[in-house]
């Protein structure tokens, strides 16, 4: 492999590794949040677009849900989240979510939606060792 696809390939490793090293940060904030129960308030749906062969980029599908849940302090508060695909079609308007919130950031989301932090930190130790691995490489080149 040439130098400057070493160097190319090595930036983007480490670009996508700090990006998993944040979302392991985030999910390590999550571990402080106090769990609580909400009610869905409603279901979006928003398809994506495909536009191959256009030039243009696409976009992916989300399922997002808008849910109230009261705070400790007793604060009323709304708020969506994004969901699993295979969640949301198993929710209804009206049901009761377990909530994930942060005083600290007044921050929430649906609980168990996302991968945890172990996941995150393990992909984003070997983006960054590639990353590097790459990087040391391309220089010995």
């Amino acid at each position: 492999m040439k130098s400057e696809a070493k160097k190319s390939l090595s930036s983007f490793a480490l670009f996508f590794g700090v990006f998993f090293l944040l979302l392991t940060v985030q999910e390590g904030c999550y571990k402080k949040s106090v769990s609580l129960r909400g009610v869905v308030l409603a279901k979006h749906y928003s398809p994506g677009t495909s536009r191959v062969g256009s030039g243009t980029l696409s976009s992916t599908s989300s399922h997002t849900v808008t849910y109230r849940f009261t705070t400790p302090e007793g604060q009323a508060r709304e708020a969506s989240s994004p969901v699993l695909t295979a969640n949301w079609t198993k929710l209804r308007v009206g049901d009761a979510v377990d909530v994930q919130y942060l005083p600290a950031t007044h921050d929430s989301r649906i609980a168990k939606q996302t991968a945890s932090a172990p996941v995150f930190c393990l992909i984003a130790l070997v983006l960054l060792a590639t990353g590097v691995w790459l990087r040391r490489s391309a220089k010995a080149a």
